[in-house]
């Protein structure tokens, strides 16, 4: 009785979408869909019976015929109701799926960053992705087909209790055995797809290894397709395994369905004959009505029987969907209470910060700044030395292990985090381009105005991405979905990452790398703009290339995840530290 509650709650559960969307449409369904197979299935079982009657009792042909015809009117009016609906029912249904996935698009945005560091997230992700569409719609046929098939059996059941009551306890007998052999396959399916998903999701690593042109260059003149190939075969073996390990356990349990199925036909059929050759069941109508309501019940009990079985299944499959929107997020949480930013230029202090990935030796420790409105900061130090994890922090895609992040005065944890991130401009190193136009590309902070993105475009020199590829400024950027769509060099990224923070009114600008791919000359003209006057955001500038920084107010070097050295460029080469170190080898090789 837990169980049958459970899968009960479960299947309510994954038709909560259809009850928000479109819980008018979820009820005309089921009412046109599980009224009408019952109607049909006493004319099937009935009808014979009353028409070899009429003609035993000598009624005319017209009498009989007229009736006839009747009868399937009736059946030929409860498909047709199906139909007249069908069309609203397509829309409606597609409508809600697409919803779903909307639904897991947004719970996956309100995750927090840390979750994406953690591969059991994405197994969890991806059996929502591939899952809760499909176990959505089979939760409301579960509802459909129960209904009908109750209704069905029902009348079935009613039309053998009055002459063949035994066959309803052999009927219960078989129901209970399949049920219990239904348990069984239910946790072999789960225990199946549960290996099956991150051998999938490994098969789509492949997948876009091969189909983006991200790896095109490695694939073909490096081992790396090699590599690739053996992991694939790896894994492949792995899958057939897996495959034929279930494989053996599946048809073991449905050769024992099958066993109690026909052992069941027989016994009903042996205590038919039995009754007959007595004299029990006397009349030539009444016997066909009982064969055909057993074979008809029969079916209706077997496909009952599967349905009872995938509310175990629905039941299991909801579990593993709803791990992945009961995942807890702290960060990206929306609070009543937060604070909303106001339109001005941040300080940014940074008090005893300190931080440490999961599973990771590498922490930032004890760091300790004070940025003030307006100031401009280059963050200098050797790879992996946690100049990007400042940035994370800056922008809260992680929490602080210890000390605090003050922005404007306030604590970054009283923020509401999204209003926050709306007010810092952010470019990285391999900004993303996506497959929209070039304007839209831009306008991912704020909608910007045709005269104000023609004078970031002149100041970039975003225009010229168009004359070199003779093509027009509606066109889209990628080739993702338009062959005559625009692939921009590493450069040109670049640049539209920095038109991005230029296109609206932010109080903290990070830039992590912002112009690594570009030219010398384009190199100096983007640090101009973002050092210069003309930028009256705060600013704090990750750089490798020191000749970017020297015009900084001020100058950080990280090292091993601590803040060394702070100060003007020509405070830091009197220094003679690090610094000094690092940019005088950098001039020789400028000189050399």
């Amino acid at each position: 009785m837990r169980t049958l509650k459970k899968n009960i709650r479960d299947i309510v559960w994954l038709c909560k979408p259809y009850w928000k969307y479109g819980r008018g449409y979820l009820i005309l369904f089921i009412l046109v869909s599980a009224i009408f197979p019952p109607i049909k299935d006493l004319i099937y079982v009935v009808f014979p019976e009353k028409v070899v009657d009429m003609l035993a009792a000598g009624r005319s042909f017209c009498y009989v015929a007229a009736f006839s015809l009747i009868v399937c009117a009736v059946g030929f009016a409860a498909y047709m109701s199906q139909c007249v609906f069908f069309c609203y029912f397509q829309r409606k249904s597609t409508y809600i799926d697409l919803k779903i996935k909307r639904d897991i698009y947004e719970k996956a945005l309100r995750l927090d960053y840390k979750f994406i560091d953690n591969p059991e997230y994405y197994n969890k992700y991806s059996w929502a992705l591939n899952e809760y569409v499909a176990q959505t719609n089979a939760a409301r046929d579960f509802i459909n087909k129960f209904l009908q098939y109750f209704l069905s059996v029902t009348v079935l059941l009613s039309v053998i209790a009055v002459t063949g009551p035994w066959i309803l306890v052999v009927e219960a007998v078989q129901l209970v055995l399949h049920a219990k052999i239904n348990e069984r396959e239910n946790k072999v399916a789960i225990e199946r797809k549960a290996e099956t998903v991150p051998l999938d999701r490994r098969f789509s690593y492949f997948h876009r290894l091969f189909y983006l042109k991200d790896y095109s260059a490695d694939m073909k003149s490096t081992l790396l397709s090699k590599r690739i190939f053996e992991k694939y075969e790896k894994t492949s073996e792995e899958k057939i395994d897996v495959v034929n390990r279930y494989a053996r356990k599946t048809i073991a349990l449905g050769i024992i369905h099958e066993m109690i199925f026909s052992v069941t036909e027989a016994v009903i059929i042996l205590y038919l004959i039995y009754n007959i050759s007595v004299g029990r069941i006397a009349e030539v109508g009444m016997y066909i009505t009982m064969m055909l309501a057993y074979y008809r019940i029969d079916s209706k009990l077997q496909s009952f029987i599967h349905l009872l079985r995938s509310a175990n299944e629905l039941s299991l499959n909801a579990e593993k969907i709803y791990e992945f929107f009961d995942m807890k997020s702290e960060i990206e949480v929306r609070r009543e209470d937060a604070f909303v930013p106001r339109s001005e230029t941040f300080s940014v202090e940074l008090k005893n910060v300190s931080f440490k990935y999961e599973g990771s030796d590498f922490a930032l420790k004890n760091m300790n700044i004070a940025i003030k409105p307006g100031e401009k900061i280059a963050v200098v130090g050797e790879n992996g030395a946690g100049k990007s994890t400042l940035i994370k922090l800056l922008l809260r895609l992680y929490d602080v292990s210890g000390g605090e992040v003050v922005i404007g005065g306030k604590s970054i944890k009283e923020y509401d985090i999204h209003a926050l991130r709306h007010k810092i401009g952010a470019a990285f190193q391999n900004p993303n381009i996506y497959a929209m136009t070039l304007e839209e590309n831009v306008a991912l902070y704020n909608d910007i105005s045709k005269n104000d993105f023609d004078k970031i475009s002149a100041v970039l020199g975003l225009n010229r991405i168009f004359e070199k590829n003779n093509a027009e400024s509606g066109i889209e950027l990628t080739k993702e979905f338009d062959m005559e769509g625009i692939v921009l060099s590493g450069g040109e990224a670049q640049k539209v990452a920095l038109a991005r923070v230029m296109s609206g009114n932010f109080g903290l600008l990070l830039l992590d790398e912002p112009s690594s791919a570009l030219d010398p000359i384009a190199e100096y003209e983007m640090n101009s703009l973002i050092l210069g006057a003309a930028n009256k955001a705060t600013t704090i500038l990750v750089a490798h290339r020191l000749s970017t920084t020297r015009n900084a107010d001020r100058i950080v070097l990280i090292d091993n995840g601590e803040i060394k050295e702070c100060g003007t460029h020509e405070e830091l080469m009197a220094m003679r530290g690090k610094y000094c170190e690092m940019f005088t080898k950098q001039a020789e090789n400028y000189i050399k």
